[in-house]
């Protein structure tokens, strides 16, 4: 079992340049963070939204703290 899980859909077009992917992920990862962080851990899923709010990806948490 995993306490966290980021999914990034495929990138539609392919970026060019791995610089460009790992920027993606973490904007995408900061965003999960964000999230998590404003619902003080319990909202336990979400979307990772990209340009135009399409999702691109989701998140998951599964807390394993009782409070």
């Amino acid at each position: 079992m995993a306490l966290f899980t980021l999914t990034i859909n495929n990138f539609s077009p392919a970026l060019d340049k791995q610089a460009h992917e790992v920027e993606r992920v973490h904007r995408y990862l900061e965003q999960a963070s964000r999230d998590v962080r404003s619902a003080g851990g319990k909202k336990t899923s979400g979307n990772i939204l990209g340009e135009n709010n399409a999702v691109v990806g989701s998140w998951t948490l599964t807390p394993q703290a009782s409070n």
